[in-house]
């Protein structure tokens, strides 16, 4: 029995291992745009993306992203580049929401030349559950981004974003009026099967696989 319940744990040790190897995914796939639509692709599906709300325009020059390891981390190594980002000004009641077609998971916002040294720009977002992971100067110099609770506030800042869950809706309101800054969003090409559903099903198979030797003695 003790042998039975060593390669159990063997078992899901190497599970682990596994997904640790698997979960480090290095690129994403980023809308691209043509107008307010576009979209990118995870898993090898194809998933549909809408802006609405305040917009200018999709700006598709490629200088947006010229100094990269402000857009980029070791989870997200590639930029958006000239597939668009969408460009926005704020103010008053303004809002916007990319909406994805079918769930996305763990999906990544560029965001770039928010605010100005003496103008803070703010994004509030619907939800708390994302993180900056990286953030710096940009195409026209650079300050910073920061983030309490649900605000993301720059100060000509430029960084990636990333959220933690499966989301059809990314929702934001801008209250803060600057002339061209903006948005994108993308996701990981490929997602991990998650730790738990691997450690859950390699211990139940060595646990019967057990329980069935044992009845055999």
């Amino acid at each position: 029995m003790k042998n039975s319940i060593k390669k159990v744990l063997l078992g899901m040790l190497l599970a682990t291992a596994a997904i640790s190897a698997h979960a480090t995914s290095t690129t994403a796939s980023w809308t691209n745009w043509s107008g307010t639509s576009g979209s990118f692709v995870q898993n090898s599906n194809t998933i549909n993306v809408t802006y609405t709300g305040q917009s200018s325009w999709v700006d598709h020059s490629a200088y947006i992203y010229d100094v990269p390891s402000s857009f980029t981390a070791p989870s997200v190594t590639n930029t958006p580049g000239t597939n668009g980002t969408v460009v926005m000004v704020g103010g008053g009641n303004s809002w916007g929401n990319f909406h994805f077609s079918q769930p996305v998971t763990n999906p990544v916002l560029d965001l770039f030349s928010v605010g100005q040294t003496g103008v803070p720009v703010r994004f509030v977002f619907n939800t708390t559950a994302f993180s900056i992971l990286s953030q710096g100067t940009g195409h026209w110099a650079g300050g910073s981004l920061t983030q309490t609770g649900n605000t993301v506030l720059g100060r000509e800042g430029n960084g990636l974003l990333q959220f933690v869950g499966s989301y059809t809706d990314i929702s934001f309101s801008l209250p803060d009026y600057e002339y061209y800054y903006g948005a994108t969003v993308g996701a990981p090409t490929e997602t991990p099967i998650p730790a738990a559903m691997w450690l859950f099903g390699s211990g139940l198979a060595g646990l019967i696989a057990a329980k069935r030797k044992k009845n055999t003695v």
